[in-house]
């Protein structure tokens, strides 16, 4: 498996992480639990900074590459590319609510959980979609000058979070992974 693969692999283990405590704190929220508003708004965060800016551009280097040597499989690197859009609009929603309710304004909870779990829901589809479809049809069909070229147009955008840690700016993040699960280095 190229490497590009298998970092995009270990990137959908750590979404993975992030949707986990998303759907624990939404759980808690709506269960009338005390609620930490401030880590919810950094996992949006983190996932509008790396997953929507970095990850799945270079998802789509890649699926844009690939569409051409696809043929009846292109449709899914289509789809795929037009899920990143989606979920990039998803998440600034759900955000957007989630800092309205911190800042005093009103939502249902009703609203607000339909919002959580159809972001939650459709990230996780997406990501299995990609691991169970589109990662082996690519590692199969991809050749060495295929991956030149992915190389050659991929952004460079380090996950703020997991691999080059942005302390400040995801602090809440931080100090909830290092008492419940470390971040890997």
């Amino acid at each position: 498996m190229h490497y590009l693969l298998d970092k995009l692999h270990r990137d959908h283990r750590n979404l993975e992480k992030i949707l986990d405590l998303l759907t624990t704190q939404l759980d808690q929220f709506l269960a009338g639990h005390e609620s930490d508003f401030d880590l919810k708004i950094e996992l949006l965060e983190y996932m509008e900074v790396y997953a929507d800016q970095g990850h799945h551009p270079l998802e789509n280097v890649i699926f844009t590459v690939a569409k051409p040597l696809m043929g009846e499989r292109a449709e899914l690197m289509e789809r795929l590319m037009t899920q990143h859009h989606e979920l990039a609009q998803l998440t600034r929603t759900f955000r957007n609510s989630l800092e309205n309710i911190y800042q005093g304004g009103v939502m249902s909870r009703d609203e607000l959980e339909v919002q959580g779990r159809e972001f939650i829901a459709l990230q996780r589809q997406h990501l299995a979609l990609e691991e169970q479809e589109a990662f082996p049809l690519l590692d199969e069909t991809l050749q060495s000058a295929d991956w030149d070229k992915i190389i050659e147009q991929s952004p460079n955008h380090d996950d703020p979070v997991f691999d080059k840690p942005d302390k400040i700016r995801f602090q809440t993040l931080f100090e909830y992974l290092s008492h419940a699960d470390p971040v890997e280095e």
